[in-house]
């Protein structure tokens, strides 16, 4: 069934992650990519820069929830292709998108209360902001055409006209991420990120772990703030 997903840990990233049972390749993508799609290639550098960067700002943030760093990780990588998706159909449907650039306005608007954005981390977020912003709005207005009025299944028909596209063409993805589940649109047995404590072996996916779990996880694994400062009540 095809239906938008929005895990804590991607509701926390502000990335829609959607359900797309994209067809995946099976061949080996080239060494230093995270995916490639339609001759688009993404740099594994640039995910694991991003991961770092958005993971430094949770573990300054004590509002922020505590995710696994591989299920961010593989979010970013799987948003990044249902972004390329929405270009080409907004294309098609004649819906207008924002700029391709982005300005530090919509950045600051979209990641301002998570912590700071500076020069350092700025490509980061606006690369995440890219994303947000083809996988908000433009969702919607895709699937408008036959869903009319009703919202919900406007957003459902629109999850299905990128997850139609995503079939259609060339999607591969570095086994590094794992075995992509076009079912659950997450990875599985990932060899090198996936938390490999004992908590983390008794969940199916880093998805399923509960936030007990992952307060259980080897700092290096966990993305957002210690959970033994965040029990610790405030003074006064």
């Amino acid at each position: 069934m095809r239906r938008p997903i929005l895990p804590a840990a991607a509701a926390a990233a502000v990335v829609a992650v959607l359900a797309a049972g994209c067809g995946v390749s099976d061949n080996t993508v080239l060494p230093g990519a995270a995916a490639e799609v339609e001759g688009q290639r993404l740099e594994l550098s640039k995910v694991d820069q991003a991961v770092e960067d958005y993971c430094a700002l949770r573990a300054a943030n004590p509002q922020a929830s505590a995710a696994p760093t591989a299920l961010i990780r593989a979010q970013f990588v799987v948003g990044w292709t249902q972004a390329v998706a929405v270009d080409a159909l907004a294309a098609e449907h004649h819906i207008r998108l924002p700029s391709g650039t982005v300005d530090r306005a919509a950045v600051m608007d979209a990641w301002g209360e998570l912590g700071t954005i500076d020069d350092d981390n700025l490509d980061t977020f606006e690369w995440l902001t890219w994303i947000q912003q083809r996988l908000s709005d433009p969702v919607g207005e895709l699937g408008r055409a036959q869903a009319g009025g009703d919202e919900q299944a406007a957003v459902a028909a629109g999850v299905a006209l990128i997850t139609d596209w995503l079939d259609e063409h060339d999607v591969t993805f570095n086994p590094v991420f794992g075995a992509y589940d076009a079912e659950t649109g997450v990875f599985a047995g990932d060899p090198l990120s996936v938390p490999v404590s004992s908590e983390a072996k008794d969940a199916q996916d880093t998805a399923a772990l509960t936030p007990e779990q992952v307060a259980k996880l080897p700092a290096e694994q966990r993305c957002g703030p210690d959970p033994a400062s965040a029990a610790v009540a405030p003074q006064g």
